[in-house]
């Protein structure tokens, strides 16, 4: 038979059931209390009580924390021998009012740069169908060649400078899309012909942020670039490696990288766009908000090896609503101040790319010569000085 409780043992659990119906009671008071910070602590624990909100907040803690994971596991190291160059445009400068020769000589002289990328313009050099100058461009290798210069040449329809293409008119006249990809394919293959025994040019390369949608272009596709880079390896027996150029801020990397041997970038940091006015009703200057780091983590994560990644397009000059030669000092001053210019230098040898080439050695020269501020044509000398002699 079972065996009977006692009174008091009875009264005991009696008390004691009651007291934790009364804690209960109470803590359910707490929750819907007067007091609006404990309610509100009370239903935060409640809250985190449960699993699934548990497993949300430590996923979103890690999301906030995952930059700064990659940022303490493939940090960059600022590069101690950057090789500084320039990227040079006959077009520009005389866009400019220059004279393009007198303005390549003293850069090359008075500043000493001896890295250089150079464009091969087709609307130069084939401004008719089947009829070919190649002079400018070749005096342009020839006088690097002479002083130990070496080059990255540009080739393709899609190149440096505004406005991104330079097809010659006639071929916008034709009407065949084949037709036009064959004097497009005829054009890269003769020039890499024609200008392969330089043997001061380093590297080639094809076309220029091929399929990043800016400029005044018809859209460049993957199997042109792929045509492009095949053709360029045929035709140069020297079997020079082949490069290409992506937005460093926009641009996807990975794919223009699989299709070359080096990926070339931009890197800009301040900005002027009329694309903008498409979202807020007018044009603006804009910031990149991208820490000097960004660029070796993206290249992480795009699978481009830090060593294979050049920076071809340093911003060094203004970015504004009309030709650097036109703009007001304020105008100027927005995103290529002195202190600017400064800025810039440090924070590409803070990005860790040890091959930088300069943007805007044109606009440095008009500058000093027509608005009397010699500043950025003497500070980019000093850089280009120490370069040479840590080489």
């Amino acid at each position: 038979m079972p065996k009977k409780l006692s009174n008091s043992t009875s009264n005991e659990k009696a008390v004691k059931n009651d007291k934790n119906s009364h804690k209960k009671i109470k803590q359910r008071i707490v929750c819907v209390g007067n007091n609006d910070v404990q309610e509100a602590e009370c239903l935060l624990r409640k809250l985190f009580s449960l699993k699934l909100l548990k497993i949300l907040t430590i996923t979103f803690i890690l999301f906030l924390a995952f930059p700064l994971i990659l940022f303490f596991i493939w940090r960059p190291k600022p590069a101690k021998n950057v090789n500084w160059g320039i990227t040079f445009s006959d077009l520009y400068s005389e866009e400019m009012g220059l004279d393009w020769r007198d303005t390549y000589t003293k850069i090359l002289d008075d500043l000493g740069v001896k890295h250089l990328r150079l464009v091969a313009y087709w609307s130069e050099i084939e401004p008719q169908n089947d009829r070919y100058d190649y002079s400018r461009i070749k005096w342009q290798l020839a006088e690097a060649q002479k002083r130990d210069a070496d080059v990255i040449l540009t080739v393709g329809r899609k190149v440096p400078r505004w406005p991104e293409c330079f097809a010659p008119k006639w071929w916008h006249e034709i009407n065949s899309s084949e037709m036009k990809k064959i004097e497009q394919y005829e054009f890269v293959e003769r020039t890499v012909m024609e200008l392969k025994d330089y043997d001061n040019i380093k590297m080639w390369q094809v076309e220029n942020e091929p399929f990043f949608p800016f400029g005044v272009c018809e859209p460049v596709t993957v199997d042109e670039v792929k045509d492009e880079v095949a053709i360029v390896r045929k035709a140069d027996d020297h079997n020079r490696p082949i490069v290409i150029q992506d937005s460093g801020e926009g641009g996807v990397w990975f794919m223009t990288y699989n299709l070359a041997d080096y990926l070339a970038i931009s890197m800009y940091r301040r900005i002027w766009f009329d694309f903008w006015g498409l979202v807020f009703g007018k044009s603006i200057y804009f910031q990149y908000p991208l820490a000097h780091w960004t660029y070796k983590i993206k290249a992480h994560l795009t699978g481009v090896p830090f060593d294979k990644l050049i920076v071809t397009e340093l911003q060094a000059e203004p970015w504004g609503p009309g030709l650097n030669s036109q703009l007001t000092q304020e105008q100027k001053d927005k995103t290529m101040s002195k202190r600017h210019f400064w800025q810039t230098l440090n924070y590409a040898q803070k990005s860790g790319v040890k091959d930088i080439y300069v943007w805007g050695a044109e606009w440095w020269l008009w500058e000093k010569e027509q608005n009397n501020n010699p500043f950025f044509w003497y500070t980019a000398k000093g850089l280009f000085a120490g370069s040479a002699e840590k080489q």
